[in-house]
């Protein structure tokens, strides 16, 4: 199937279908592949909406229409363009961690001044830029007189793709919601009619050529849903904001200047053109940490995820002294960054709580250790073993004693804590977590949230912010089986395009389709060792969790792998894959490559070019799935001798994977 006659139709439809200025705004990106047209009028016109076009290598791809309401009335119904200006920029930065470093900020920009004839706000500002990897914009209401707050009521904005590509939606029943789904491919016209649809919302032409609707520097604003409606060439996608609670027809509130996130469309001319994007990232605001120095990202173990414990040991296992010290000292003899001190098989927290259970009980005190546990004793163990300690907390205990929780945990000297169950994106919840991520900059504390939106870049502006869960991850195979190898092939397309991803990594227990049982109590993975391996390189993840206990990992084939590879780089390539079927990523630390594979339920061999590598030769140490096994935790360990046009051939079993180190070699 061509893009170009889907196309044309759209192309033509937008020009007759607008009242243009005098020169249509043009954006391209620095490469010319991608440009953007806004189409705008330059005097009053009522009905004339402004509009853009989204050009890719020469064709139509998608059609934006601009809108936002302020107290009940649309902005853009009657608004007109009174100024244009245009600039470019070309810069680099420097992060803590991420898929590559340094990264490149390049662009072209154009910033369109509106008059909206409307009061209370007449002014009105749109920013556009093109990059190589895809396209942005966003709304900006300046301050202005007679117009000291704002109640932003709607966002009309509207998505339609040029002809009917293949989709990959997450729905979600309410704006109440962990963000953790199946995605379930689906051309856009079959696309479920007024459902909400999470971001990122990936579509995919025959050809390859693919986009991704996300959204970028989400601060003091509401979180981004899409929902499909119309039928035929008219079916569209429109913007969905999280509304305040209680408050339906109330979205953001807020004293001017106000700017909304950014609407980002990656493009790419196949899926992983996408992944290898740093385009959110870039979107957002500089460092406010002026030294960063105590920033360092690495593996975490979880013991949650095990069951807190249940191996044959000769201590009483739990929540107390003996476990803890057990798994300080395997992060210490393996290089393990963090210990997460998170609950026990009893169901209550670490901290003080008389309610039995996670949710945010009443006496939840987040200060204060219970008294089973002596968090100082462990504390200083951890510290002569340098490995630092992790909290689990939940949001709401959390946010009534904030700042004397983060002073208490900065005395104590933790590490970081992960924050639980935000389960909202509206903008009260949204204010709410860069609160804490202000907070915890000032107190020396990392964060990862759990139970959240996906991220949209603010690792960039606050970079203690480590990581973000919002996908359905390994977990869910302590209840159920929907976290499979096909699952695990479509993440890295979809939900990975925002940004960090937890998915509970280190399962070290695969069983075949036919054996797996759920179970909360050392629960199995599917897929192979390999698979599982494979996930420390395929997935952004600047903190991987090592969730298994520690005597599943020790003495077994694959953990060095493990223990060698890192969590922070500076090149990412993406050298094949196919959304929820397989992928081949290697990203570089130093002069080393790490390569992670991975497939569905088909076997496959997987041939991956090695032209980044450049001159000279390369040691290739690999470890792939055992030919024939019926055990999915054996594996073949291996070394050859590459150089860069050669291919490095990998065979992958059934729910397989492989991964490989390569270092260069002087002889």
């Amino acid at each position: 199937m061509s893009m170009t006659p889907m196309l044309s139709g759209l192309a033509l439809a937008f020009l007759a279908g607008s009242i243009l200025a005098a020169e249509p705004v043009r954006v391209a990106s620095p490469d010319e592949r991608i440009e953007l047209r806004l189409a705008a009028p330059d005097a009053p016109a009522a009905g004339a909406r402004p509009k853009v076009e989204v050009r890719f290598r020469g064709r139509a791809l998608l059609q934006l229409e601009l809108g936002l309401s302020v107290q009940g009335t649309n902005l853009f119904a009657r608004a007109w363009s009174s100024k244009v200006q245009n600039r470019a920029a070309d810069t680099t930065f420097e992060v803590p961690f991420g898929k590559s470093n340094p990264v490149r900020d390049h662009y072209r920009e154009a910033t369109v001044d509106w008059e909206t004839g409307e009061a209370p706000v007449r002014q009105l500002r749109t920013i556009f830029r093109a990059y190589d990897d895809g396209v942005a914009f966003r709304y900006v209401m300046p301050a202005q007189a007679g117009a000291d707050s704002v109640e932003v009521t709607d966002e009309s904005t509207s998505f339609q793709f040029a002809g009917n590509p293949v989709s990959w939606p997450l729905y979600r029943e309410n704006y109440t919601t962990s963000h953790e789904g199946l995605y379930i491919a689906t051309p856009i016209d079959g696309l479920a009619t007024n459902r909400l649809i999470d971001l990122p919302f990936l579509v995919q032409y025959a050809d390859g050529a693919c986009a991704a609707v996300c959204e970028a520097s989400l601060r003091n604003y509401a979180g981004l849903y899409l929902k499909a409606d119309g039928a035929g060439n008219d079916r569209r996608l429109r913007a969905e904001l999280a509304p305040l609670p209680g408050q339906p027809g109330v979205k953001v509130r807020s004293r001017l200047p106000l700017v909304s996130p950014w609407r980002v469309a990656l493009i790419g001319d196949n899926p992983g053109r996408l992944i290898e994007s740093n385009l959110i990232l870039t979107l957002n605001e500089p460092s406010v940490i002026a030294d960063a120095s105590w920033i360092k990202a690495g593996k975490t173990t979880w013991h949650w995820w095990n069951g807190t414990y249940q191996e044959p040991v000769d201590f009483k296992t739990g929540l107390n002294w003996e476990t803890m010290r057990h798994y300080i000292d395997f992060c210490a003899r393996h290089g393990i960054a963090f210990h997460s001190v998170i609950s026990t098989s009893d169901d209550f927290p670490w901290y003080q709580q008389v309610e039995k259970g996670f949710f945010a009980a009443p006496s939840a005190d987040v200060r204060k250790a219970r008294a089973d546990l002596p968090m100082e004793r462990i504390l200083a163990y951890a510290k002569s073993k340098g490995v630092g300690i992790r909290l689990w907390v939940h949001w709401k205990p959390l946010s009534d004693r904030l700042e004397e929780a983060f002073a208490q945990y900065e005395t104590w000297g933790i590490a970081g804590l992960m924050v639980d169950f935000l389960d909202r994106n509206d903008q009260e919840m949204v204010l709410f977590a860069e609160r804490v991520l202000e907070s915890a900059a000032r107190h020396h504390l990392h964060i990862h949230f759990h139970g959240v939106w996906a991220p949209t870049g603010l690792e960039r502006t606050y970079p203690n912010l480590f990581n973000h869960e919002g996908v359905l991850n390994l977990e869910y195979l302590k209840w159920g089986d929907e976290c499979a190898p096909p699952h695990n092939l479509t993440v890295p397309f979809t939900r990975m395009l925002a940004g960090p991803m937890d998915y509970h990594l280190g399962g070290f227990r695969s069983v075949t389709r036919e054996a797996f049982k759920p179970a909360f109590i050392k629960p199995t993975v599917l897929g192979t060792r390999c698979h599982h391996l494979a996930m420390y390189v395929v997935y952004d993840n600047p903190m991987p969790t090592v969730s298994d206990a520690p005597t599943a990992y020790e003495g077994q084939p694959g953990f060095d792998f493990i223990c060698r590879t890192p969590t922070t780089w500076d090149a990412t390539r993406v050298l094949s894959g196919e959304v929820g079927k397989s992928i081949v990523v290697a990203r570089r630390k130093g002069a080393d490559w790490f390569v992670g594979a991975m497939t569905d339920w088909e076997a496959r061999t997987l041939e991956a070019p090695l032209s980044f590598l450049g001159p000279g030769a390369f040691e290739v140490e690999t470890w792939t799935d055992a030919p024939d096994a019926d055990d999915l935790n054996r594996l073949t360990h291996g070394r050859q001798r590459l150089k860069a046009d050669d291919r490095l051939v990998l065979r992958l079993g059934n729910g397989g994977g492989a991964v490989a180190r390569i270092r260069p070699t002087a002889n």
